[in-house]
């Protein structure tokens, strides 16, 4: 009997675990029917209450729905007009709900949920870097399009990203193996250079990889640069951040020569460390929307919300 309510509290969800089963539903949200279930009791109290409050017309789609197609959506992040014909809902409908959801979860969720990691832990549990077991997360830029801002041309340019060539928002995010987001950025402009963002934000950095009391001696002795941080592992647009941190990063070619083979062996080896660990980020951990009128506030919730694990 408590099955067959729950079915008919949320039957868009239904459908689809009738019709797959559960590989469907992970397939679809990364998440599993328990994990589901789990995430729909933690923000459950929250949702409902913003379903039921204030006046007009409640929605016609229930909490734990709408849940689930906001997972959905992140997921896969496919144009509104597709998630709406995949859901038979009208597509400005779908794009109110899922910000809806978004604002309502985000609060209840991250807090609980997203805890920092230490060096300590991640050596006791196995999962330091492989290669460069002194580094305590990866940190990339992942970039999330949207609309030309409305406004003067001098405002709009700031949104412009020369190098996707597309207005859009900078999110920068830190990840720790095996693939756990443990750091995310407010949003930046488009524009904004990757050092830029970190050099911005090099308090927290410092903060993050900073050693503390529990941290065991390194394999090979102590840097004589940064004897008191971990290390951070970047790409090649991070140049000039390791005059302010400890940065491993692949070694930029020189303007007329070549690299030898040692330095081109080591820039493989981080670009592999590099790329496995923060597109783990937007693969597993990191949601996105759809492309969407330019809004900083959205874009900082949705980042929040996508470090949450399944």
């Amino acid at each position: 009997m408590e099955e067959e309510a729950s079915d008919a509290e949320s039957p868009i969800l239904a459908e689809v675990t009738a019709a797959g089963g559960d590989e469907t539903l992970k397939g679809m949200t990364k998440f599993s029917a328990p994990e589901l279930d789990a995430l729909w009791a933690l923000v459950e109290p929250a949702v409902t209450i913003a379903w039921t409050q204030g006046r007009g017309r409640k929605p016609s789609i229930s909490g734990k729905d709408a849940l689930f197609v906001t997972l959905t959506v992140l997921k896969h992040f496919d144009t509104w007009q597709k998630h709406a014909i995949d859901f038979n809902i009208g597509m400005s409908t779908l794009e109110k709900m899922v910000h809806r959801v978004i604002r309502t979860i985000e609060p209840v969720q991250y807090p609980q949920m997203v805890k920092r990691v230490t060096m300590a832990n991640q050596v006791e549990s196995g999962n330091a870097f492989r290669n460069y077991p002194h580094a305590h997360y990866a940190t990339d830029i992942k970039f999330q399009p949207a609309y030309r801002p409305s406004g003067r041309f001098t405002e709009q340019k700031v949104y412009f990203s020369a190098k996707h060539k597309i207005y859009g928002f900078k999110i920068e995010c830190s990840v720790a193996p095996p693939g756990l987001a443990v750091d995310v950025s407010d949003h930046s402009p488009g524009s904004c250079s990757d050092v830029t963002m970190m050099l911005d934000r090099l308090t927290v950095h410092r903060q993050m990889l900073r050693k503390d009391d529990t941290s065991g001696p390194e394999m090979g002795g102590e840097p004589p640069q940064f004897p008191d941080m971990w290390a951070v592992l970047v790409d090649k647009g991070y140049q000039g951040a390791g005059r302010v941190l400890r940065t491993i990063q692949p070694k930029k070619k020189p303007r007329g020569e070549t690299l030898d083979r040692d330095d081109l062996a080591r820039s493989r080896a981080v670009s592999s460390e590099c790329s496995s660990r923060t597109s783990s980020v937007e693969c597993a951990c990191f949601g996105r929307l759809p492309t969407r009128r330019s809004s900083g506030t959205r874009t900082d919730s949705t980042a929040s919300l996508g470090c949450v694990p399944p």
